[in-house]
């Protein structure tokens, strides 16, 4: 088999589209797999599953027929490496999310936590961010407020989140990123719009 896909590989290098559909067809199973397990990251599982596919055709005109190398591990290498990548982005936007949620990390964020903590301006400052935070929880549902709180003021895990709401964990994966999205748009909203919100403080404090 690994002598067929590496025949097509060299077809497909040569622009030949049809081998391109049979090297699809072919790892298909592969390309669902990744994008089922990955597919928290994304709008859709069909966006998953075309980030799959772009892995695919990238390895194949990458693919060098006359080594020695198996197709289908390279393939595989070149699923698992994007998917693992777009994991990391994904996780990097949540933690960034996660510390609006923390109110005290919020301040710390903008260099509220230094100086005199009885200074009557940076008091205001803190007031005015805790109160926004508070807006935006509010412009929520309580089942969403209820996400946000058991994965990250309880510091659950999706898996625990899951059961403890009676979903899946693809289910609990998408309804936790849709609510701190909508958490997030409401700071942006609450604060002005783009160049608004708590970003829109200068790290010494002024408004």
């Amino acid at each position: 088999m690994n002598q067929t896909i590496r025949q097509w590989i060299d077809r497909a290098q040569q622009g030949e589209e049809e081998a391109v559909l049979l090297i699809l067809q072919q790892f298909r199973p592969l390309i669902c797999k990744y994008a089922r397990r990955h597919r928290y990251c994304y709008d859709s599982l069909d966006e998953a599953v075309s980030v799959a596919q772009l892995a695919i055709l990238e390895c194949i005109h990458a693919f060098d027929v006359t080594c020695d190398d198996e197709a289908h591990k390279a393939f595989r290498r070149a699923v698992d490496r994007v998917f693992k990548r777009e994991s990391r982005r994904f996780k990097t936007y949540m933690a960034s999310m996660e510390t609006a949620l923390h109110i005290d990390e919020i301040a710390e964020a903008l260099e509220l936590s230094v100086g005199d903590e009885q200074d009557p301006h940076r008091q205001a400052v803190v007031s005015e961010v805790k109160d926004m935070v508070r807006k935006c929880l509010n412009s929520l549902t309580e089942e969403e407020r209820r996400f946000l709180r058991l994965r990250y003021l309880a510091d659950l895990t999706y898996g625990d989140v899951a059961k403890r709401c009676g979903l899946s964990l693809s289910q609990a994966h998408k309804l936790t990123k849709a609510a701190m999205a909508k958490f997030h748009e409401a700071m942006g909203c609450h604060g002005g719009g783009e160049g608004g919100g708590y970003g829109s403080l200068r790290p010494d404090g002024q408004l």
